[in-house]
């Protein structure tokens, strides 16, 4: 069963006489992709789970190190494209275990900034090593050049699919 989850996705045959309209190439791709995702969501997760942290806490703490300075909570949920409803959460439970802190807005008394403390700092460099070694080594099944030109592909995906609908 668990080699089950590795192999690639393959679209039946008679995909596009079941589905003339559509592409039997495209929707193999776009379930690779989703597959890919989930697996590197997967491991990063096994990853940050020894530091008590999930895939979407730690993305929140590696932003807030690099921004180097505190941001809105709504600029947390913009970047990373989930509710506000969502952040509110997952800062509630980095600000539980002391990672981050909320501080008044200097102009704005009806905003937040969300800081990052020491200690959610230190958890942040010691997880995102681990993290980034894996991901060198992960994406090391590609070259270079086959890293650059993935990476073109996916940045015009994405925006082509930023802007349906707009």
């Amino acid at each position: 069963m668990a080699n089950e989850i590795h192999r690639p996705v393959h679209i039946a045959p008679d995909f596009e006489d079941k589905f003339p309209d559509a592409s039997a190439q495209a929707t193999e791709t776009a379930m690779n992709l989703v597959r890919t995702a989930d697996l590197l969501v997967k491991r990063i997760g096994d990853l940050v789970q020894p530091f008590d942290l999930t895939p979407s806490s730690g993305l929140v703490l590696g932003m807030l190190a690099d921004a180097g300075a505190p941001l809105p909570p709504n600029e947390i949920a913009a970047r990373l494209i989930i509710s506000r409803a969502t952040v509110t959460g997952l800062l509630d439970s980095l600000e539980r275990r002391g990672y981050i802190e909320r501080q008044p807005h200097a102009s704005d008394r009806r905003m937040l900034l969300i800081a990052l403390t020491e200690a959610g700092s230190a958890v942040a460099q010691q997880f995102r090593e681990v993290v980034h070694r894996r991901q060198r080594e992960w994406l090391g099944a590609l070259s270079g050049a086959e890293q650059d030109q993935l990476l073109a592909t996916l940045h015009r995906l994405q925006a082509a699919l930023s802007s349906e609908g707009e």
